[in-house]
């Protein structure tokens, strides 16, 4: 099953559909970084790095050959929709709501959709654009995708769209994203999406993911260090697909990559040390305190608990990541590389390149691979259903 992937960062959709078995045949990506991180991890896939606004579907066939796809999968850059952060140009009326330049690349998406017509689309955003304007954005989104041509050159899909939580997937990080699927409307079936897999009672943690690797200082640590990891539910599930995986990255067995951490001054460290798990600065003893508070950060220091999932992990990780201190105290440190990576449920033989800045932006702007591999699973067993009512009618045509 060919597969498409647009706005692919460094390969985190890709990952899980390719653990599915997935034939991600081309994958469409700006970022230079990312697109090295994703050559290296998927050198079965054509990667090409290009703007989307700039790179059109008869451009993608020039360069790879290939124009028929059985499945378009990406998560278009979600800024302007997210509720974390400045929503530029967005105000109450729905009128404005295409100021945001980034609110319109999800249009990006739906040309190459309904150019390749694929059985099947996968798209996935912040779930922040399931609520604004009253829901109308997700909607117009929906209406995007399913509109026919009046022309007749193209079908509409039939679609649907739904928040899911990543953690009910195996993933340790409480992170929530809308996924919109559709099915090309001539293909005559039902789909819904997957059932959840874990609840409150068996969710992975912060220290089921990081719990073995080893200590570090600030600015310490390896791009390479020999390591074998323990043993335990969540890391079998993490590793045990990845091991199918074709990569052309370096990794040797017994190894453990990308465990680098960064600089921190001793004030901050201080801090590290003194909070307890998603403690607020402004409920700690004025005395105690080695910095005075600014409004608006009583939240900007934030300790993880090894005993509970991780926070959603995001982009802005790569500025400073005080909101994501190891909930080891005696490392007064925030995360590594490979701890963001572990909690993003990147497989430990999937090994990030590029400057430490651009590796931590890389991890937060991905798709946790588990969560995909879940999803890719649930669309295969959706494209198998729908290759075999296909076969069955060409039988009956012939004869």
């Amino acid at each position: 099953m060919r597969v498409l992937d647009l706005f692919s960062g460094c390969g985190g959709l890709s990952e899980g559909f390719v653990q599915a078995g997935f034939d991600v045949a081309v994958s469409v990506e700006i970022d230079e970084k990312a697109c090295e991180t994703q050559r290296r991890n998927h050198p079965d896939t054509i990667i090409i790095q290009g703007d989307l606004t700039e790179v059109g579907p008869n451009e993608l066939i020039e360069q790879t050959g290939i124009n028929e796809f059985d499945l378009i999968i990406g998560g278009p850059p979600c800024q302007g929709f997210s509720l974390i952060g400045t929503r530029l140009g967005t105000s109450k009326t729905f009128g404005e709501f295409g100021e945001d330049p980034r609110n319109k690349l999800y249009k990006e998406f739906v040309k190459y959709v309904r150019y390749f017509q694929p059985k099947m689309f996968l798209m996935e955003n912040v779930p922040g654009l399931y609520s604004m304007h009253n829901g109308a954005v997700k909607e117009n989104i929906e209406q995007d995708f399913s509109l026919d041509d009046p022309e007749g050159n193209f079908l509409g899909y039939n679609v649907k769209s739904q928040i899911v939580r990543a953690i009910e997937f195996g993933v340790p990080q409480n992170r929530e994203r809308v996924i919109f699927i559709g099915v090309r409307k001539d293909i005559n079936i039902e789909f819904d999406y997957p059932m959840p897999i874990y609840n409150e009672d068996n969710y992975f943690t912060v220290r089921d993911a990081i719990g073995d690797l080893p200590p570090l200082d600030i600015r310490d640590g390896n791009h390479e260090v020999q390591h074998f990891p323990q043993e335990n539910p969540y890391l079998h599930l993490l590793n045990g697909n990845a091991n199918t995986v074709n990569r052309d990255n370096g990794f040797r067995e017994g190894f453990l990559y990308n465990h680098i951490s960064r600089f921190h001054n001793e004030r901050d460290r201080e801090l590290f040390r003194i909070l307890e798990p998603f403690q607020k600065l402004k409920d700690l003893d004025p005395e105690v305190i080695p910095i005075r508070l600014r409004n608006g950060f009583e939240d900007f220091y934030r300790k993880m608990d090894y005993d509970k999932p991780s926070p959603t992990i995001i982009a802005h990780l790569h500025k400073d990541g005080l909101a994501f201190i190891h909930p080891d105290g005696n490392q007064a440190r925030s995360i590594s590389v490979r701890e963001a990576a572990r909690l993003q449920s990147f497989p430990d033989n999937f090994v990030f390149h590029g400057p430490q800045t651009a590796m931590y932006k890389q991890i937060g702007n991905a798709v946790p691979p588990l969560l995909a591999y879940h999803l890719a699973v649930h669309i295969r067993g959706i494209l198998n259903e729908i290759n075999e009512m296909t076969e069955q009618l060409t039988i009956a045509i012939r004869n």
